[in-house]
């Protein structure tokens, strides 16, 4: 059973061609020259689109996105306290429940350093005139290490000793062979940009390259966006149901002579180190190459009977209004109809979209609506989303402003299924400065018979830059498990840690903390 979850099947296979189709119908890409002919327009209006949408983040955004930059670069620390308040309906709190919670904490403070590869986290906690201290988890490219209060020495394993450890402490579960590489828990980026760029130019590119001029036209018509008439340049797209396959084909066909992506399907499936071994990558990468020949086997009696038809309608190179329709299913089966419609209009201080996504196989047509206003002026926002279907409806709502560097913010997660209706609470504020920021976050909910002041969480958040990230064992010893013999560890654990954790366990009875 677990051999068969890990195959790529081929109903997964089918589902990444649709996603294939829709991607080239709303397809990124560049290559765009001043005149542009129909083709060139079509995609440079996709394009500007979405840059028109990164740029309005940035500039709502602009401190935080420059923190998290920064923190990807050079060592930081953050502080995490967590605390509570719960008021007992009742309004008695018999059981002390009440108190107990409200003098609850929890601290992480959280170290890292991405260039020299190291993280640190050390937390405390506190209940019921209980706290917990030292304890110290470390991480490098090299070791491991962790300190517990209740023991006398800290515990080390070294990277090139773990996997003869994990064989050591159960033999049924590894083979001591595996290579485990702690400098994979730093890895930020999840493709290199070596990468990005070779999937751009041998897939994009190349689709880009395949899409016949002819497949599209232009013309000027009038179109209503939020009410108001629009004149709007029309651009359509549509490719034949042989032009679709062999775009698709030359997809497949690339795929598998593609050295770089089986490389990084590889890479992957490597860094889910105790869910793979090396013989099921192996089989994972097999499993591939064979499906991507059952669907290219398969192209030819897919059907795709009227091809892919996808209108953009624009205004100042801006898209205003789409209108993406396809049929396909393989042979034999019902056709099963995508369609994704709406409108949407860019401005410098507001942003609408109203999208259907319709989905109809001839027994039951389902849609999911997608709808937004957003808006950011004067430092600023009112913003509102809801994503429904059916009965049941996702919403956010959310207000912000700005005042001297500070960011206060109200936000509401709600979902209603049209019997019942939950609300999740986010309020506080943020200051993201040059080499620090904080933050302060109360979370809290509303349902049937709940109210928002029953229940709050309280996260605070501070964080600066350091110059580097150390770990500290204080007078504790370092004790390298990775060298130790079976019965040493089994001597180690029996007649060190286990009593040593008892004999502090017995405090907690004793009242002794």
């Amino acid at each position: 059973m677990e051999n068969e979850k890990k195959k790529i099947s081929k109903k997964v296979i089918w589902i990444i061609a649709a996603v294939a189709v829709i991607v080239i119908a709303a397809g990124v890409s560049a290559a765009m020259l001043l005149t542009k002919n129909d083709k060139q327009a079509y995609f440079s209006a996709e394009m500007n689109s979405l840059n028109f949408m990164k740029d309005e983040v940035e500039e709502r955004y602009g401190d935080e996105l420059d923190w998290m930059e920064q923190t990807k670069e050079k060592p930081s620390e953050t502080t995490v306290e967590l605390s509570a308040n719960y008021n007992d309906p009742s309004g008695f709190d018999s059981t002390g429940f009440q108190q107990i919670i409200n003098n609850a904490s929890v601290t992480l403070v959280n170290s890292y350093d991405p260039e020299n590869k190291k993280m640190m986290v050390d937390a405390k906690a506190s209940a019921a005139g209980i706290s917990l201290e030292d304890i110290k988890f470390y991480l490098s490219e090299d070791e491991m290490m962790l300190s517990l209060p209740f023991l006398e020495k800290v515990l080390q394993v070294k990277e090139d000793e773990l996997g003869n450890l994990l064989t050591t402490l159960d033999p049924s579960a590894t083979t001591g062979l595996e290579d485990i590489e702690f400098d994979q828990f730093f890895n930020q980026n999840v493709m290199s940009d070596e990468d990005i760029e070779h999937f751009r130019e041998a897939y994009l590119q190349m689709i880009y390259d395949e899409l016949p001029k002819s497949a599209f036209t232009s013309e000027e018509e009038t179109v209503e966006v939020n009410g108001a008439s629009v004149k709007a340049t029309k651009l359509t797209m549509h490719l034949s149901e042989k032009q679709l396959k062999g775009i698709i084909e030359k997809v497949i066909t690339t795929a598998q002579n593609d050295d770089v992506l089986k490389e990084y399907i590889e890479e992957q499936a490597s860094l889910e180190q105790f869910a793979y071994n090396a013989s099921e990558v192996d089989q994972l990468l097999t499993d591939f190459d064979t499906a991507l020949t059952e669907m290219k086997d398969g192209l030819s009696d897919f059907q795709i009977p009227n091809g892919l038809t996808s209108t953009l309608w624009t205004k100042d190179n801006l898209i205003v209004k789409r209108d993406m329709s396809i049929e396909m299913a393989p042979a034999d089966e019902e056709l099963v109809a995508f369609t994704v419609t709406g409108t949407q209009q860019l401005e410098d201080k507001n942003q609408t979209f109203n999208y259907q996504l319709g989905f109809d196989d001839g027994v039951e047509a389902k849609s999911l609506a997608i709808k937004g206003d957003l808006s950011w002026k004067d430092q600023q926002a009112d913003d509102k989303i809801t994503v429904s279907a059916g009965d049941m409806e996702l919403s956010y709502t959310g207000t912000e402003q700005m005042n001297d560097g500070t960011r206060e913010f109200d936000r509401q997660f709600g979902m209603n299924d049209g019997m019942q209706n939950f609300r999740l609470n986010w309020t506080g504020d943020s200051t993201y400065e040059k080499e620090q920021m904080n933050a302060q976050h109360n979370f809290s909910v509303s349902a049937e018979g709940i109210t928002k002041d029953m229940f709050e969480l309280q996260l605070n958040n501070e964080a600066k830059l350091v110059k580097s990230v150390d770990f500290d064992a204080g007078s504790k010893e370092i004790l390298n498990l990775g060298s130790m013999s079976e019965t040493e560890l089994q001597n180690y654990f029996m007649q060190e840690a286990t009593p040593q954790f008892q004999q502090w366990m017995m405090k907690f009875y004793m009242g002794g903390f």
